[in-house]
């Protein structure tokens, strides 16, 4: 099975110029058609002196930060528009839309670095501290550093 995403540079720019208000919510829910969450969840938001975002969805207390994507890094939804028959068939996936930053809630508790999705965006810079390019290079030859 192949996964095709379909999405062009020029998307992604243009999408940035009016991103998407995005809002990450650790939960599961049972449906799949469309949602006003405008009408139902921003205008409820409170900010508090802290800087931590509260509000609360089917009566449960939820408390959140906004979150910025490392420099460099760019989220992109995308979207299914027809299911295949199998699990086997190729899929075609579409661009929904791109942002730089969401807002990431918690229930009950605020969001902090010992939180998921915060470990795996800090992954990220790990990774580029242990593999990317700082103007050393080794010398594989004899195993000393020299400078580029």
């Amino acid at each position: 099975m192949a996964i095709t995403l379909k999405h062009t540079q020029k998307d992604v720019e243009s999408s940035l110029k009016e991103p998407l208000k995005l809002q990450y919510i650790p939960a599961s829910i049972g449906g799949d058609g469309p949602a006003s969450l405008e009408q139902f969840f921003t205008p409820y938001t409170e900010t508090h002196p802290d800087g931590t975002l509260r509000n609360a969805l089917r009566g449960y207390p939820l408390q959140g930060k906004v979150t910025t994507l490392p420099d460099g890094y760019t989220g992109m939804i995308f979207q299914e528009t027809k299911k295949p028959l199998s699990a086997d068939d190729d899929r075609t996936l579409t661009f929904g839309g791109a942002f730089r930053d969401f807002t990431y809630w918690n229930y009950d508790r605020n969001p902090s670095r010992n939180d998921p999705l915060a470990k795996a965006l800090n992954w990220l810079q790990l990774s580029e501290v242990l593999h990317g390019e700082d103007g050393d290079e080794r010398d594989e030859t004899k195993g000393t550093k020299k400078n580029a």
